[in-house]
Order: C-alpha cells, then sequence, then structure tokens
C-alpha cells in the first residue's frame, strides 16, 4: 500500500512560505483558501514574534497542512513531487511513499531518527493532513 508522506524537517524550515504560495498559486486556489500555512512558533503573540529574552530570543516555524490538501495528486501520478516540495529553497520538505524503505522520505526519516531527531503527526485536533510528520531535534 502506498503511503504518500510529506517530512517536515523543522530545523530546516526558515519561515519564507514559498511551500505555502507555491501551493496556492500553483493550486490557483481563492484569495481566503489555503491548503498550506507556516505557523510562527514564537511568543504567540502576532507573527514573527519570538519567544525568550534578550538576548537569549528563539522563534521557528512549522509548515501546517489543512485536511483540503490533496498532494497535488496530479503533479504526484506524473512523477513531479507536490508543489510545496518542488520550491523549498532549505530543502526542508521531502516527499515519498514511507512504506517503501527505499524511498527518498523512509530513507530521510530513518537517518534522522538515527541521529536523534523526534519524529511526530500534529493531533487530530489540529485538523490538519495525516500524511504529514514532523521532526527536530528539540
Amino acid at each position: 500500500m502506498v503511503k504518500q508522506t510529506i517530512l517536515v524537517n523543522l530545523d530546516r524550515c526558515v519561515g519564507c512560505w514559498s511551500c505555502a504560495m507555491a501551493c496556492k498559486i500553483n493550486n490557483d486556489l481563492p484569495e481566503d483558501t489555503w491548503f498550506a500555512t507556516v505557523r510562527t512558533l514564537g511568543n504567540g503573540d502576532g507573527i514573527d514574534r519570538p519567544s525568550g529574552v534578550w538576548p537569549n530570543l528563539r522563534m521557528s516555524w512549522m509548515p501546517v497542512y489543512s485536511k483540503s490538501c490533496t498532494l497535488c495528486a496530479a503533479r504526484i501520478a506524473d512523477g513531479e513531487l507536490p508543489h510545496c516540495v518542488n520550491s523549498c529553497p532549505t530543502l526542508a520538505l521531502t516527499f515519498g511513499d514511507l512504506d517503501d524503505p527505499d524511498s527518498d522520505v523512509a530513507t530521510k526519516l530513518n537517518a534522522l531518527t538515527c541521529k536523534g531527531y523526534k519524529n511526530w503527526r500534529l493531533p487530530a485536533w489540529e485538523n490538519s493532513k495525516a500524511n504529514v510528520v514532523y521532526t527536530s531535534r528539540r
């Protein structure tokens, strides 16, 4: 069984929104519709506000996929990567069949796990796409 999955390496994500914009533009989504957004992980008081106290400030980002995301099914059928993965400038996103041990996504997930990275999926109450695995050293 094919288990198409996006692996998000949060240690590589720089919050540029390239994934979300590529998805929105290439899927011709209406102005108020997003299949992918980028959440700022900071103090929670607005976009791009760090947590901590100077000089020890921290901020990171997390691409979040809605259940409406199709993983660019037509592109996958043509052997291409989803728009979000294809557009990521930092290679934070990897795509493939998680059940195939030789796929890019399974190989990358295994390598990062061996390096001590923690892996998880967002909980059901987030109402997000189930085919997304997050990884981070933190």
